[in-house]
């Protein structure tokens, strides 16, 4: 009787500290802070830059702008992939769009253009924002 109360007693204890190792680590609170986007018109070949200053309360692994388009390519165009940053609770980063051509045939004569950004932990976890800019490139 003593013995299997102490296999009942190791099993317990075991399930007990499992529950509290694979006890999920708190979500880090970030914020995203749009300090510049892109304006609602460009002329071609204007060039203007999307700044995001990201903060956490806990140490971050990486974070991470990068551009996305409904029409790669056509309209207007990243000039360079993105920025990253390292480790660290805060990081300003910057995309840089170019005007590239007109907009006419594009859904409601706009470019829709994305710049995403996210901030990756410890653990696996990512935060991420998305801040979408509608831009009318008009023909020269």
């Amino acid at each position: 009787m003593k013995r299997i109360f102490s296999i009942f007693g190791l099993a317990l204890l075991m399930v007990l500290v499992t529950g509290v190792l694979t006890a999920a680590a708190p979500i880090p609170n970030v914020t995203f802070n749009l300090v510049q986007g892109l304006p609602s018109t460009m002329n071609i070949g204007d060039t203007y830059t999307v700044v995001v200053e990201v903060a956490s309360d806990v140490s971050f692994n990486s974070a991470t702008a990068m551009p996305s388009f409904q029409y790669p390519g056509k309209g207007v165009v990243a000039v360079q992939g993105g920025d990253r940053a390292g480790s660290g609770t805060s990081a300003t980063l910057v995309v840089t769009f170019t005007a590239k051509s007109d907009t006419l045939r594009m859904v409601n004569n706009q470019a829709v253009v994305f710049a995403v950004v996210g901030v990756r932990f410890q653990g696996g976890y990512v935060a991420v924002q998305e801040y979408t800019f509608l831009v009318t490139v008009p023909p020269q």
